[in-house]
């Protein structure tokens, strides 16, 4: 589910192209939504609180079952809750996962789904789409929850896309603006 508002305000932007007319509000407010979008696939972050739903096969798989399978690590950061978890049996039907079984570490990046002493992760048995996490994730609902520098990136790169939209014919290069790059660099995702 999409954020209700954006990190970058259409006034903020229109005033870093010096645009006075609302000719380009449209064009820029879905400029400024891509945007966001690309910064937060570049950084695997999300901004603005968000709701997300993960369905899985198995908790484990792609390494992020971890500490001798007492914790799971969902993507996403920063998280702020898990809702809910459905465990679907091999008749089809659903059980939510107690929440006495676990606890949620959101201090973490990523934010963790924990076991409590003497509880499993339970298994699904369905073989496929078995696991539905529901989960919150951002930094808050406006935005100035949002670090500045994420912001700042969000609108740089709406105002790049716009200006080399307008002077390149319509064409967006692929890579990010030198700007941009050096704005997310501490944000980005590690991978070892």
């Amino acid at each position: 589910m999409p954020p209700a508002s954006e990190p970058v305000d259409l006034a903020r932007l229109k005033l870093r192209l010096r645009i006075s007319d609302n000719g380009h509000d449209q064009r820029l407010s879905h400029l400024i939504s891509a945007a966001r979008e690309r910064v937060e696939r570049e950084t695997g972050r999300v901004f603005l609180t968000q709701t997300w739903l993960e369905t899985r096969d198995s908790w484990d798989g792609d390494g992020r079952l971890c500490a001798f399978a007492t914790q799971f690590k969902l993507l996403k950061p920063p998280l702020i809750a898990v809702e809910s978890v459905t465990i679907t049996a091999a008749d089809g039907s659903s059980a939510l996962w107690p929440a006495s079984a676990y606890f949620i570490d959101s201090a973490m990046e990523p934010g963790r789904i924990v076991l409590r002493p003497d509880s499993v992760f339970p298994q699904a048995g369905r073989p496929a789409a078995g696991i539905a996490i529901r989960f919150r994730a951002g930094y808050g609902d406006t935005a100035d929850s949002v670090p500045g520098p994420l912001r700042e990136a969000v609108e740089v790169l709406a105002a790049s896309l716009f200006t080399d939209g307008n002077s390149n014919g319509g064409s967006i290069q692929d890579g990010l603006p030198g700007p941009v790059r050096s704005l997310i660099a501490p944000w980005r995702r590690v991978s070892l």
